[in-house]
């Protein structure tokens, strides 16, 4: 079976574009969809890009071709405020959740919440992103201590900074990304070439 891998990040607009659309090709073409959470920061860091709240221009027209998108998708998006919003904790919880075997779960009822629910992180502090991750947590069946305490352990911690070093060894710079075999392809606008590597 092909594998079709998705790295992503929760604040990433374009990830929430990319995410049921990425199930719906990879369902399609019989392959496994892989998630891999990252920090998007730390990718943006790596590889020197400024974020587009930077450069106003650039943010406008996003704003604008992001509504495009989710009206193509039929998606009911609610771009939250404050954005962008912090999402440290919350990726470690992803890769928490990864190795319990609950990742698919938590990261659908996560960008629902964020995306089309205006319920994403309010503040800057690592606090601010209790109270989303325990209503992610509630909607999946997941006890919400045992989410917030993994989400600190030094496991979840290393095993994010890790997987976001492999991504931009693998020459990942932003997202959303796709893998099929050792082909890359950025961006939601992409999938068209992803589906017809899958089936290739």
């Amino acid at each position: 079976m092909k594998r079709m891998e998705f790295y992503y990040d929760l604040v990433s607009p374009y990830s929430y574009l990319a995410y049921g659309e990425a199930g719906r090709v990879s369902e399609e073409a019989g392959a496994e969809l892989v998630l891999r959470p990252v920090l998007l920061g730390a990718l943006h860091k790596a590889a020197g890009i400024k974020a587009p709240i930077e450069t106003p221009a650039k943010g406008r027209y996003q704003a604008r071709d992001i509504q495009r998108w989710a009206a193509r998708y039929g998606l009911p998006m609610r771009f939250p405020r404050p954005f962008p919003f912090r999402t440290l904790q919350t990726m470690r919880a992803a890769s928490w959740c990864a190795e319990k075997g609950s990742l698919e779960p938590f990261t659908r009822e996560a960008f629902a919440l964020f995306w089309e629910e205006n319920g994403a992180p309010k503040g800057p502090e690592a606090s601010d992103e209790d109270g989303p991750l325990r209503e992610v947590a509630r909607r999946v069946g997941l006890d919400a201590e045992e989410l917030l305490e993994g989400a600190g352990t030094g496991e979840a911690k290393q095993a994010l900074k890790r997987a976001t070093e492999e991504a931009v060894e693998r020459g990942v710079f932003a997202a959303p990304t796709f893998f099929v075999g050792g082909e890359m392809f950025w961006g939601n606008d992409r999938l068209d070439f992803v589906e017809e590597a899958l089936k290739g």
